[in-house]
């Protein structure tokens, strides 16, 4: 028994270990001032950081990835959180069928959706449009929304809705004060995971997009063209913003919980 309570903490630390060996080898590069990919670095500096930073190809693709992830989580969360209240409150026979069309983007592979959106884009006339992009980005974020805040909606007592209408409150304004608050860290944090799967993603924006380029776009091109130490750079870049954004997350969370427990 000793021994299976030893093993259990190796094999986690050498779980951990391989999911954060590319790190380990990205971030040293990313600070190489040689001209090309290579580990160890014979001569550490910020070379590739400003290379970034002031090239306005990767800027432009980096804007315009944030502007799309954005968006898409705006109307990922603003749909998705409606959707949740919506079915949640009237629940029919058909609630479990609108459910799975809510989730299905989430099972159905990327390049599927990709194609189905793009032949529609084709047919509307609006490919190439960073707006279609946005919402074909919501699409996909929408089952995490779905799926974190009704988790979330589903603990919330409905008696403390039903006690504000009670007391006078319309429909609107009972569901502000009375369902909003407990749901707020839920829908923060779908709300961030949607901009994540937004901004990396690059199949959909390959299909869409063309005269313009998000970032995972201009990754791709780079890669496929000419192979330099920029792309560490920009990979150390979207591990730390992803690592703040969700740090931020579950501090909020931990808030709420100390908050509602109080």
């Amino acid at each position: 028994m000793r021994d299976r309570n030893f093993l259990l903490p190796v094999f986690y630390l050498l779980v951990v270990l391989f999911l954060f060996f590319p790190i380990l080898i990205v971030v040293p590069i990313s600070f190489s001032n040689g001209r090309f990919l290579s580990f160890p670095p014979e001569e550490f500096g910020l070379r590739w950081y400003r290379a970034y930073f002031s090239d306005p190809v990767w800027m432009s693709a980096t804007f315009r990835s944030l502007r799309v992830a954005l968006g898409a989580s705006i109307l990922a969360t603003f749909v998705g959180t409606l959707s949740v209240v919506g079915l949640g409150r009237r629940r029919t026979k058909t609630s479990g069928f609108l459910t799975a069309i809510f989730v299905a983007p989430a099972i159905v592979p990327n390049i599927i959706v990709a194609l189905g959106v793009f032949i529609f884009a084709i047919r509307l006339g609006v490919s190439d449009n960073e707006f279609t992009l946005v919402c074909a980005h919501a699409a996909i974020g929408l089952p995490f929304v779905v799926l974190m805040v009704g988790s979330a909606y589903r603990q919330i007592d409905p008696t403390l809705e039903r006690a504000a209408r009670i007391m006078g409150a319309g429909p609107v304004r009972a569901f502000l004060t009375a369902t909003l608050p407990p749901l707020t860290p839920a829908i923060l944090s779908a709300g961030i995971f949607a901009f994540f799967v937004s901004f990396d993603e690059l199949i959909i924006s390959l299909f869409l997009m063309s005269s313009a380029e998000t970032l995972p776009m201009r990754i791709w091109n780079d890669l496929r063209f000419e192979i330099n130490p920029t792309i560490a750079a920009v990979s150390v870049f979207f591990v730390l913003v992803t690592t703040v954004a969700m740090s931020s997350t579950e501090l909020l969370r931990r808030r709420a919980e100390k908050k509602n427990a109080a």
